[in-house]
């Protein structure tokens, strides 16, 4: 189950890659502080990528992060990383113990976690980054079509749908 959360996201994201123009993909946006969609996107792949492929003596480091410019470009790249990763959450088949390991004031500080947790993170940290998107989106480029529910938490979907039952 936590797996299909991640990749359903995931999802979300190849969802717009397959839609935008390589050009708009780079596009720095006012309404994103001059950030681009690529460059959302890039940080949310670089979050997956520090906990399924840099993982250190069982560590994961999310300050640690590549900044791949490719993945912020280029959209072919991005699309293949994104099924990359969805192919790597696929096999996972156990929990593990992690250490978290981040930097606040120059402090190194490291704290007990686990996979699954870390897993839970990408997925709010992805859903965040969505949300943020889904407000550029529809302003510049009207042509890419999201899902009703793109950028909203399964809690805040869950909501809204009861919300209306009710």
């Amino acid at each position: 189950m936590l797996k299909g959360a991640a990749i359903k996201q995931l999802e979300s994201i190849r969802s717009i890659l397959v839609q935008i123009e390589c050009k708009d993909y780079s596009t720095e946006l006012n309404i994103l502080k001059k950030a681009s969609i690529g460059r959302h996107i890039r940080h949310i792949l670089e979050f997956y990528e520090c906990l399924i492929y840099n993982q250190v003596n069982d560590s994961v480091n999310y300050d640690n992060r590549k900044r791949n410019i490719l993945l912020e470009e280029n959209v072919t790249f991005a699309l293949n990383f994104t099924r990359e990763i969805i192919d790597t959450l696929e096999n996972i088949t156990a929990n593990k113990q992690l250490i978290l390991v981040s930097s606040y004031e120059d402090q190194l500080v490291t704290m007990e976690s686990s996979l699954y947790r870390e897993i839970t993170y990408n997925i709010e940290h992805t859903v965040h980054h969505l949300a943020i998107i889904s407000i550029a989106i529809p302003i510049h480029f009207d042509y890419i079509n999201l899902s009703a529910n793109f950028g909203y938490a399964d809690s805040t979907i869950n909501y809204l749908k009861n919300k209306k039952v009710g």
